[in-house]
Formats: C-alpha cells, sequence, structure tokens
C-alpha cells in the first residue's frame, strides 16, 4: 500500500487474498464490483533478478517456471474475471521465462478470445526498443 499511497489516489485495493480465489464483490445494488485496472504481479522464479541476486541462478531449474505456470494462469484469469468492460490489466512477473510470461498470456487470450486484447508497450522517453 505505501507504493499505491504515492499515486495520490484513495481509490485502489490491496489485499493479501491468494489472488487465484480472489472473492466475489458486489455492490449495494447486488451487482458485481468490477475494476477499471487490474495488476497482476505474479509470484515467479525471479530468474529475471540474476543479474542483482546472482544466486538465485545457483538455485534454478526448469521445474520452477512449470510449476509455476497454472497458478500464474489462475491469477491472471481472475484478474480478467475482475476487470470491467474496456479496463486494463497489466500482467507483470520477476521472469524471462516465456513459461511464465508469453504461455501465460497465450492461455488467457486463446481462453477468452475477442473479450481481451494486447496492447501494444508504450513509448517511454528514453527508452529504446528493437
Amino acid at each position: 500500500s505505501h507504493q499505491m499511497g504515492r499515486m495520490g489516489s484513495g481509490a485502489y485495493v490491496v489485499t493479501n487474498f491468494d489472488a487465484q480465489f480472489f472473492p466475489a464483490l458486489f455492490d449495494e445494488a447486488g451487482q458485481p464490483l468490477l475494476f477499471d485496472r487490474v495488476l497482476a504481479d505474479v509470484p515467479c522464479s525471479g530468474d529475471g533478478t540474476m543479474r542483482k541476486y546472482p544466486a538465485v541462478w545457483s538455485k534454478w531449474t526448469p521445474r520452477d517456471a512449470l510449476g509455476l505456470h497454472h497458478r500464474q494462469y489462475t491469477i491472471l484469469c481472475r484478474g480478467v474475471e475482475l476487470l470491467k468492460v474496456g479496463g486494463r490489466l497489466v500482467y507483470s512477473t520477476c521472469s524471462l521465462n516465456p513459461i511464465e510470461n508469453e504461455a501465460v498470456v497465450a492461455a488467457v487470450v486463446r481462453r477468452y478470445g475477442a473479450s481481451v486484447s494486447l496492447l501494444p508497450f508504450p513509448e517511454l522517453e528514453g527508452l529504446r526498443g528493437s
């Protein structure tokens, strides 16, 4: 919540629920409470932090990513289900592994079809892409 406080808005929810099982919420009229924005910062193998934490490499195995894929997928699906039509969801890991990133996103796109779409990464001043 400290990081969200820097945003200057009181319109956010920080929770300690297991995101796979985030409960359905309803407003006073009994309508589902959905969100304009969802950040799914999912548990990951952490292999993207190897430069910062070299010890990660000595403990990393392919099983780490394989074991997390289903959990990451179910968290991302729950995020989609909690999103208003036209809302935005950001999927985040600290992994470089395609099993934890592209494969999870591709599985969600297959599941939800035309009701979800991928957006290009925004241009950031001073950042050069390929």
